[in-house]
């Protein structure tokens, strides 16, 4: 099982040593900070060779120097030849022995000393955190040790090796400003302890006055008149200022709590290395109750099948492996139940594998459903089933919906099973919606129709709920309501490779959203007070986000590049497989993460180089 460090994006891999423990929705604002302050900080003082150079003994030969150093063999030239003597002295031509010198070596210390009173209460206290990350490795990089202490406390000094030290930092909360007794208390010890050289620095709000030689830096972090910035000041051998924004107050307050490991999925535990490769070339499927993934196997005709954890399990992981036949070749995926099936292509039959009550059938024609085998994306498709009738829908890539009847026997369906039933043409979208409702868009005639499905009824006449020049994308947000009225969908067309995407709430509301530029949305959320989510990837593939509100924040970013990503809209899971197929599964719901493993166990017969293509 990996943590947060796994999935450090590499502008924070500097610190990646002190960042191995926070949940990854917090990395981003703790980038922002070490970003902004780090270049600020300035050269490192203290750490170079100082003091009075003493003799060492002989070091090398110079053109220059006292005469009391001349070489022995100058001398004889002297006696020897006067006038060629007085030659070289006047050209610089003479040697001198020139003796070596050993410098004092300055001491190996960075202290930090921080106030915990209730002035940096709140968000002074990040600051104070991500200065803390960036002195321990400036620390690291001189070779000298790092020390930080709290200017209200009794004289003690910390180490800081990880981020869960970085508690003790947060946790230390006094009521008492800093006062000169506070700091001549510390400064006497530090010089009793040898820790009156290198750097020292100071950190708070209202600071005593202290002398040149009291310490090298002197931060001052505080609030902005309007407390939408922090004002992060740095006294010193050149002054510096910054303005630093307001962190966002949710991310903030965790980070405030010390609550770094509050979702982490680490204490799932699962035999290390023992989960089989599984193919990039589909992305995973999601199962409508929100309680099972299941991904393709690479080496292996099937799927891998995960049960995902619940909060702090401890157990291991619940994985296991379905296969279906050599000869077949997986059309479209879904989850009837706890276990997947699939809509396939096998031996001239489309069959559905793990689908009960489905009769196999010749395949349909191209003419009738255009369904190509082997391509690098799964057909959609919908299961529903109330018990008593049921259908199974499935889209294909000319825009035509068609459905199978399950036939269980417990009810003559009014529709007959064991043929293709054509539904629709000119569908840009479907999507499960509610547990026995789909929703499907239909693009014609420049207008955009919404038709509403059960196991056993279609609507007969479709709402007409806007008009588009062209459609390349849709998605629903599921909620309860849909078997009676929309409940908000989107649809999208691009301009200039930017995503234009227009929202349509249930009250026909329509709202436009334009992404940056190669961002792309893969899913929608409405909540109860009828505001939209998007849930987006970055260009660079590594970053998960959420846009509302006008604002856009980080879900979590990935160390490889994501190669496939899934999100059902049933349950608001978030299923990315990255390129080192590593998989991260979040619920943005509840926001956090929910698992991540790594599925790249190859078996022993086939062992040698990872095809990442595959």
């Amino acid at each position: 099982m990996g943590g947060a460090l796994m999935q450090l994006p590499k502008s924070l891999q500097p610190w990646r040593e002190w960042l191995h423990g926070f949940r990854p929705a917090q990395l981003p604002l703790l980038a922002d900070l070490l970003g902004r302050i780090h270049p600020i900080l300035g050269p490192l003082r203290g750490l170079h060779q100082g003091g009075v150079p003493e003799p060492d003994g002989l070091g090398d030969l110079q053109r220059r120097g006292p005469y009391e150093r001349l070489l022995a063999s100058e001398w004889l030239l002297a006696d020897a030849l006067p006038e060629e003597f007085m030659r070289r002295a006047v050209t610089g031509e003479h040697l001198f022995l020139a003796p070596h010198y050993r410098a004092h070596q300055a001491s190996r210390w960075i202290v930090v000393l921080f106030d915990a009173g209730p002035l940096q209460w709140g968000a002074p206290r990040l600051v104070q955190v991500a200065l803390l990350i960036l002195l321990a490795r400036r620390a690291r990089e001189a070779g000298a040790q790092l020390r930080w202490g709290i200017l209200q406390s009794a004289p003690h000094l910390h180490e800081l090796q990880s981020a869960s030290e970085l508690k003790l930092l947060l946790e230390a909360r006094t009521y008492q400003p800093v006062s000169e007794a506070h700091w001549q208390c510390w400064h006497t010890w530090l010089s009793e302890k040898a820790y009156d050289s290198g750097e020292r620095w100071v950190v708070g709000q209202r600071l005593p006055a202290l002398g040149p030689r009291a310490c090298t830096h002197r931060v001052l972090v505080q609030p902005s008149i309007d407390s939408r910035r922090l004002i992060f000041a740095l006294e010193g051998a050149t002054p510096r200022h910054l303005e630093l924004p307001a962190p966002n107050e949710r991310q903030a307050l965790e980070l405030i709590r010390g609550e770094f490991e509050q979702a982490a999925p680490a204490r799932v535990s699962t035999p290390r290395g023992q989960i089989p490769r599984v193919a990039l070339t589909l992305a995973p499927i999601i199962a409508p109750s929100g309680l099972h993934i299941a991904l393709k196997l690479l080496d292996e005709p099937g799927l891998l099948v995960i049960k995902l954890p619940a909060p702090r399990q401890k157990k291991p992981l619940d994985i296991r492996r379905v296969h279906w036949s050599e000869r077949g070749t997986p059309l479209a995926i879904t989850f009837p139940g706890r276990s997947p099936g699939a809509v396939m292509s096998l031996d001239g039959l489309l069959t559905f594998w793990n689908m009960p009550h489905l009769k196999a059938l010749p395949l349909p024609g191209r003419e009738q459903l255009q369904m190509p085998p082997g391509t690098a994306a799964l057909l959609p498709v919908v299961w529903l089933h109330n018990g008593t009738y049921g259908r199974v829908f499935l889209h294909d890539t000319q825009g035509r919906l068609a459905f199978w009847v399950i036939d269980n026997g417990k009810l003559p369906n009014p529709q007959r099973a064991g043929v293709t039933h054509m539904m629709a043409a000119d569908v840009v979208g479907m999507a499960q919606v509610e547990l026995h409702t789909l929703a499907y868009l239909r693009h014609h005639g420049g207008r955009l129709y919404l038709y509403r499905v059960t196991p056993w009824i279609t609507t007969a006449e479709g709402e007409m709920i806007g008009t588009a020049k062209s459609v390349e994308q849709v998605l629903f947000a599921a909620s309860a309501g849909w078997n009676k009225a929309l409940r908000g969908c989107a649809w999208m067309h691009s301009v200039d490779g930017a995503q234009h995407w227009q929202l349509i709430a249930p009250n026909l509301k329509a709202e436009q959203v334009e992404l940056a530029p190669r961002w792309r949305a893969i899913g929608l959320l409405i909540d109860e007070q009828e505001c939209f989510t998007l849930v987006l990837v970055s260009p660079d593939q590594q970053t998960v986000a959420r846009y509302d509100h006008g604002a856009q924040e980080v879900l979590f970013t990935t160390l490889s590049p994501i190669a496939r990503i899934s999100f059902c809209p049933l349950n608001g899971l978030i299923c990315a497989l990255t390129k080192t197929r590593e998989l991260i599964v979040y619920s943005i719901k509840n926001d956090r993460q929910v698992l991540q493993v790594l599925c790249n166990h190859v078996p022993p017969a086939l062992e040698g180089p990872a095809d990442a293509t595959r």
